[in-house]
């Protein structure tokens, strides 16, 4: 423990800034979304890039650094790291941003499983969960921190500070990593890389990612999607045909022969993919359904992050002294209470019950994380144990990466259902306002275009449904003036017994004076009354549209609810004790 002690604390700020990075952007994607110009699913990508590649490259990197040298390859993975960082904060549009973040991401992809692995080797074997339970608490509190410490950010600085503030502390413990590793003088060890294995496991994450993001906007059953699905299978089914029979594997399938690694394996999945649910959605939730400041909606999911971290310290603490599927199937039972609790959220006076939610939520992943991470590696030593937290990250960022694409999926098709019932709903009120064929063609118009622009933007503002003012044009004006005001010169005509042109001129211009008062006077009323009632459908559509656009991210959470009650079942993977 002594030996580890004076680098465990540059690990944790490195693990933390590392995982950080997955949620930050979270809280940031509706300025993101209007800086660059581009939709909800283009956006997505900027966590998918990031999560994708760290998932697809944590074995390899693993595997590299024991050829390189752990030590000198943390020092590296920190400079790409904080040079896809800076890179990130100063993009010019959403293309640029992908790159770095891409960069970010294969630093990330180096420094989380090799400064597990300099953590293991300098800790002795009885500490060794109390490690693993910190370094893996640190990794689930940094996810849930993200939308938290990017809110204050953004809303005191730029977006672009999220991706900036990264840089003086990668320069820290850059400084001072020298000191308390060896990174000249290292031994290392002569591996091969899988990287054949690696560009297959890209392709089944990447194929599928974006087969369930684009699934409601191309269509399920359109050619392009079916064949995106098809080729992560395939790359899936080689992949693992590959994997058993290549020498050097990027997955040792051997791991697999143990219940409590299949188990711990699946439990990291589920925790992380309900991770996913509220750090990815809540964040838009609460600053675009209930135009929250950023600030705002980070101290609301605040509890959240507090809670995780109380969680798997405490649970790291007590792995030895309960039992573990007690304490992961009560995570996840707190998890599926959590999803019950959004999904039930009310229109007004929310907030106590997302504290709540957010409360369970946190408890229960921080149960479930502490307890799994530590038994993924229960029943390994040596190689094995290495290989065992290699996989185990990968699958945290396979969770990830699955959430994030059924919850965008699941979002993107409530929306659309939840703008066409707003529509259909504007359509029946506007039948009440009693206007013209024209007036009503003309509002039906700029709601359709309004609505249907694009299914992807999350906007319930008032301003985004205005509909164009009802104007009687200055020509119709003049034709109600000139036919009222000959109606009036024939009528007194006739009452004289006179023709119109031997009416006096005076008489006519003050006649038309009148009339044109009059004909003003109550166009102006009636545009006036017309006015008030538009105003007035304005407001019910945007109250319709905010009551059915808030409906759909409720609706998100409700699907997943039953699959989280369902995760408990996780339990029975585990081998009984007694064996």
């Amino acid at each position: 423990m002594q030996k580890v002690r004076p680098v465990l604390p540059l690990l944790i700020i490195g693990n933390i800034l590392c995982m950080m990075d997955v949620s930050i952007v979270t809280i940031i994607m509706p300025k993101l979304q209007s800086t660059f110009n581009v939709s909800l699913d283009d956006l997505s990508w900027v966590i998918n890039i990031y999560t994708i590649i760290f998932a697809a490259f944590i074995i390899p990197f693993g595997r590299l650094a024991d050829k390189m040298g752990r030590n000198k390859l943390i020092f590296i993975g920190l400079c790409i790291f904080g040079l896809g960082s800076l890179g990130s904060g100063t993009a010019v549009n959403l293309n640029v941003l992908l790159i770095f973040r891409a960069i970010q991401s294969l630093g990330a992809a180096i420094i989380i499983p090799t400064s597990m692995v300099v953590a293991l080797e300098l800790t002795d074997s009885k500490n060794r969960n109390k490690i693993m339970g910190i370094l893996a608490g640190s990794q689930g509190l940094a996810v849930a921190l993200g939308p938290c410490v990017g809110g204050f950010i953004s809303q005191y600085w730029d977006w672009r500070w999220v991706f900036f503030i990264n840089i003086p502390f990668i320069i820290l413990i850059l400084l001072r990593l020298p000191f308390v590793l060896s990174i000249k003088n290292e031994q290392t060890i002569q591996t091969k890389n899988d990287w054949f294995g690696t560009f297959l496991s890209i392709i089944a994450l990447f194929t599928l990612s974006l087969g369930l993001i684009k699934g409601n906007s191309w269509g399920w059953h359109s050619q392009i999607i079916l064949l995106l699905f098809l080729i992560a299978l395939l790359a899936s089914i080689l992949f693992l045909f590959w994997e058993r029979h290549i020498a050097h594997p990027m997955i040792d399938l051997s791991l697999f022969k143990s219940r409590n690694f299949n188990a711990a394996c699946f439990a990291l999945i589920l925790c992380n993919f309900f991770l996913g649910g509220m750090v990815v959605l809540m964040p838009t939730f609460l600053t675009k359904i209930h135009n929250l400041s950023e600030i705002h909606a980070a101290l609301l999911i605040t509890p959240y992050s507090v809670s995780v971290m109380i969680a798997v310290v405490l649970s790291a603490l007590l792995a030895k002294r309960i039992n573990h599927k007690f304490m992961i199937g009560t995570g996840f039972l707190l998890i599926s209470g959590s999803y019950y609790v959004l999904s039930q959220l009310p229109d007004k006076d929310y907030v106590l019950q997302l504290i709540i939610s957010d409360i369970l939520l946190g408890i229960g992943f921080g149960m479930v994380a502490a307890i799994a991470n530590i038994m993924v590696i229960a029943d390994f030593h040596g190689v094995q144990l290495t290989s065992s937290q290699s996989v185990a990250n990968v699958l945290r960022q396979v969770g990830l990466v699955l959430s994030i694409a059924v919850c965008m999926s699941l979002l993107t098709s409530y929306l659309t259902t939840a703008k066409s019932h707003t529509l259909a709903y504007s359509y029946d009120r506007l039948e009440t306002l009693h206007l013209n064929q024209q007036q009503q063609k003309t509002i039906k118009k700029k709601l359709a275009q309004k609505l249907n622009a694009n299914h992807q933007s999350i906007n319930s503002n008032q301003s985004s449904i205005k509909v164009p003012k009802v104007v009687i044009s200055e020509a119709k004006r003049h034709t109600l003036i000139n036919t009222h005001y000959q109606d009036a010169l024939q009528h007194i005509a006739t009452q004289k017994k006179v023709t119109v042109d031997q009416i006096p001129a005076s008489t006519k211009a003050l006649i038309r004076q009148q009339i044109t008062h009059t004909v003003n006077t109550t166009i102006n009323q009636k545009e006036s009354t017309i006015h008030a009632k538009i105003q007035h459908f304005t407001v019910d559509v945007h109250r319709q549209l905010k009551k059915n656009v808030a409906k759909a991210f409720l609706n998100v959470y409700q699907v997943i609810f039953p699959i989280a009650l369902l995760s408990i079942a996780v339990i029975f993977i585990f081998k009984p004790k007694h064996q």
